[in-house]
């Protein structure tokens, strides 16, 4: 019987990725790819995160997801709440949140 391994908090949440493929040589708008549905824990609360270029924008929640999913600032996430209510965001900030040994444990997505 093989080991069941689990995130080390519960991932009972699911999101929406749709990975960012670059943009239409014609239009300039983003073009992406093939969504897939991603387990994870969202958080909403306003709390100031630094983005890519080191500014500091207010991000309205965040996602953990188990380990190093491939998430990127560009891709959309789309996310429904208990109350049916579908919202969708682009990232702010990525972190990972490593274990002592360097392995990835938790990836923090600010929205």
């Amino acid at each position: 019987m093989g080991d069941v391994v689990m995130a080390i908090i519960p991932l009972r949440q699911t999101v929406i990725i749709s990975p960012y493929l670059g943009n239409d040589p014609d239009y300039n708008e983003p073009i992406y790819g093939d969504d897939y549905e991603a387990k994870c824990r969202f958080s909403e609360g306003v709390k100031l995160v630094r983005n890519g270029r080191g500014e500091e924008v207010a991000s309205v929640g965040s996602f953990l997801f188990d380990k190093l999913p491939r998430i990127d600032v560009a891709d959309r996430l789309t996310y429904t709440d208990e109350n049916m209510r579908t919202i969708t965001y682009t990232p702010i900030s990525i972190s990972v949140k490593r274990w002592l040994g360097g392995k990835p444990a938790l990836t923090e997505v600010h929205v």
